[in-house]
Order: structure tokens, then C-alpha cells, then sequence
């Protein structure tokens, strides 16, 4: 019975050791994952300061490259080295470091092109979103954003001059959040694009230019008139970089798009120069509401767009359609002859408007809310603009990030 006894005091003191020992290398492994998740959550945080630092210099002055040196920064290091990429990207690669962990984020930023909003506008004048307005796309005014009721943004809002709302009741509806105080400048300055147009796409000068697109990938381009003799070639050929411009001229536009291009027409104001005229509707080949689509169109000018008034354009069953980010530097959107022409149906718009002012486009009776003359409007954000772009559009001039890798 005393050796029974001492065999299980020591078969016990065993292993009450044994879990003893257990427990300790688990207390000792939990203190030091603890200690590794803390060093890399340090480390990672370092490397997201370094990086954000880093982007608020290229916010402000979007040519700087110098990077930062290995620079000591809450109890660790950091170092950030600015490499410019194409298409005027640039990537930040970071290196951090503390307590003997090393974390390497890259992040990439590129020029935020215009065509990335749904609707742009200097100059809003007296023109309230109301109750049953809804934006899709991102949204921004150099001006205040008057509102009355419950209009509905569902992309981001920004302003320069904040927010009137009348009555002071109304409560417009931001699912992507409002933001005051923000100045971007709409751009006048159309040489890089030139540029471009003269090298690697199409470059006209001094002379009106009408322009069909083809749902097989060719263009039909015409010097002067509709019924001046045709030139038929590929997009690609006419324009391998997507790039037309018609500078110091009119350019004149309809038909089906195959491909991705930006067309432009520059000159002083007023209607002799520098006007996009849609004379008949201007559609994707394949609708991006619809199926998947590559296809594309820009439309930057140094005035108006404007639809034409012409027997094409005002058939109320049909409408006008264009399919484009629109871009007018002095101008808008509009319709020509807005009060006096027909009732035309419906004006639809898929992709965004970025313009000076906004145009009209019809008159309506305001007992009724019924169309008189010219068009309903039913404007529609292409999605894709949100991450892509029309070849070479205008950029605001500052960076936004398009990835970030930890």
C-alpha cells in the first residue's frame, strides 16, 4: 500500500509538471504572438503614415518625385521612394520597419480624369435638385448646391461654396457622403490634347469636320458638309491613339462607336467654332447597361454640345440617345433652338456631363410639369467611368489612388 501510494504522488507530480510546462509555453507563445502582432501593427501603421504623407505631397504638387529618406517616425523607420509609370501614374514603394519587422505597402496614384464625375458644373445658377432628382455618379459644383426636399445622390457629393437648402427642412439623400470646401478648377487648356491629336491621332485645323462612326469599327469623315465626298477608313487607322480634334472649327458627330476615342473641337466663343454638334444619335456597339463593353466616347470642347435641330433629332418616339463623357469648357449641354423647335422625346444620357453651365434643353409647362418644346431629359452614369476613361481625357490635375498593397 506505501509503494501504491508513492507511485501515484509521483505519477501525479508528473503531471501536474507536464501541465504546468503546457500552460507555461502556451502563456509564453501567446505573449509572443502578442508581441509579433503588436510590432507588425506598429510597423504597418508607420507604413500607412509614410505612405499618406507621401500622397498629401502629390495632392498639392503633383510633380513631386523626391520621396522621402529613411527618416525616424514613432519609434521605427520609414523610407518612400516617389517612381513616375505611365499614363501619368505614380507609385509610392514604401519601406518600414520596427522592432526588427520590415513591411513593404506600394501604392499607386493616378491623375483623376474628369470624366469620373457624373455631373460637373461651375455655374449652377437657380437651379434647385428637388424631390424625385437622383445623380448616380460623383457629383460636384464650384458653386453651392442648392437643394429643396429629398433629391438623391448615390455618388459622392463635393461643393466649393457648401450647401443651401430651401426650405431649410429639406434633406437631401448623400449615400456617399457630402464634402464642402473643394476646388477643382474645370479645365480651358486643351494643348496636351492637341498634342496628342497632332501625334498619333487625327488633327484637323481651320475647317468643319462630320464625323460618322460605324457598328464595324470604321469612320466616315467628310470635309465641310454631310454630303461632301466620304472618307472611309478603321478608327484605329484614323486615330491609333484615340485622339480626333477639329481645332479652330465645328465638329459634327452620329452614328455607332466601335472602339474607344476622345473627340474635340476648339476655337473662340460663340457658334462659329469650337461645338460638338450631335446631329443624329451617338451609341456604343455594344450597351454597357446592357452587356460587357470596351467601347467608349469622349466629347471635350471649348464650348457647347448641341444637339441639332433637325428632322433626325426630333421624332418623339425616338429620342436622341448619346453614349459619351462630355466635357464643355465655356458651355454645356444643350439643344439648339431649345424653345422653339418640337417636342422631341426624350434626351438620354448615358455617361456624365462636365460643363461650364448647365444648358437647356426644353421648355416645360410648370402647371403641368408636361414638355412643351424640345426634350425630356433622362441622364443615366456609365459605372465604368468610375475606374476607366476615354483615351487621354482632361485630368483635374490631382492624384487619386487607384491600389494599395500591404
Amino acid at each position: 500500500m506505501g509503494k501504491t501510494s508513492i507511485l501515484m504522488v509521483i505519477g501525479f507530480n508528473i503531471i501536474f509538471a507536464t501541465i504546468g510546462y503546457n500552460l507555461s509555453q502556451t502563456s509564453i507563445r501567446g505573449y509572443e504572438n502578442y508581441i509579433d502582432y503588436y510590432n507588425r501593427s506598429v510597423c504597418r501603421h508607420i507604413g500607412s503614415s509614410a505612405a499618406n504623407m507621401a500622397a498629401n505631397e502629390l495632392t498639392f504638387s503633383p510633380n513631386w518625385r523626391v520621396g522621402y529618406p529613411t527618416t525616424n517616425f514613432g519609434g521605427g523607420t520609414y523610407k518612400v521612394d516617389a517612381i513616375s509609370l505611365d499614363s501619368g501614374r505614380v507609385r509610392l514603394d514604401v519601406t518600414a520597419t520596427y522592432n526588427g519587422v520590415t513591411q513593404y505597402p506600394v501604392v499607386t496614384l493616378g491623375l483623376t480624369k474628369f470624366s469620373k464625375f457624373a455631373y460637373y458644373s461651375v455655374i449652377e445658377g437657380a437651379i434647385y435638385w428637388i424631390t424625385g432628382d437622383t445623380v448616380w455618379g460623383p457629383f460636384h459644383t464650384q458653386q453651392k448646391l442648392t437643394v429643396s426636399g429629398r433629391p438623391v445622390f448615390y455618388g459622392k457629393v463635393s461643393a466649393k461654396n457648401g450647401i443651401q437648402k430651401s426650405p431649410s427642412s429639406s434633406k437631401p439623400e448623400f449615400y456617399a457622403g457630402f464634402q464642402s470646401g473643394v476646388d477643382i478648377k474645370l479645365p480651358n487648356d486643351f494643348s496636351a490634347l492637341k498634342s496628342h491629336a497632332q501625334g498619333g491621332g487625327m488633327y484637323w485645323n481651320n475647317k468643319d469636320i462630320y464625323v460618322e462612326f460605324l457598328a464595324n469599327g470604321n469612320v466616315v469623315w467628310r470635309d465641310g458638309s454631310w454630303t461632301a465626298t466620304p472618307n472611309t477608313v478603321p478608327l484605329t487607322s484614323l486615330a491609333p491613339n484615340g485622339v480626333i480634334m477639329a481645332d479652330n472649327a465645328n465638329l459634327h458627330i452620329k452614328g455607332v462607336l466601335n472602339g474607344r476615342v476622345t473627340i474635340s473641337a476648339t476655337g473662340s466663343s460663340g457658334a462659329a467654332k469650337g461645338n460638338v454638334w450631335v446631329d443624329s444619335s451617338i451609341v456604343y456597339s455594344a450597351n454597357p447597361m446592357q452587356t460587357t463593353s470596351t467601347d467608349m466616347l469622349g466629347i471635350v470642347c471649348s464650348n457647347d454640345v448641341i444637339v441639332a435641330d433637325n428632322a433626325k433629332n426630333n421624332d418623339p418616339a425616338k429620342g436622341v440617345t448619346i453614349h459619351a463623357s462630355i466635357l464643355a469648357a465655356s458651355g454645356g449641354l444643350k439643344a439648339e433652338n431649345y424653345n422653339g423647335r418640337p417636342k422631341a422625346g426624350t434626351l438620354t444620357l448615358l455617361g456624365g456631363v462636365q460643363q461650364y453651365q448647365r444648358g437647356p434643353v426644353g421648355t416645360f409647362n410648370s402647371s403641368t410639369g408636361l414638355i412643351q418644346t424640345g426634350f425630356q431629359k433622362n441622364y443615366r452614369y456609365d459605372d465604368r467611368l468610375m475606374v476607366d476613361s476615354p483615351p487621354l481625357y482632361p485630368t483635374t490635375g490631382t492624384y487619386e489612388v487607384l491600389s494599395w498593397y500591404e
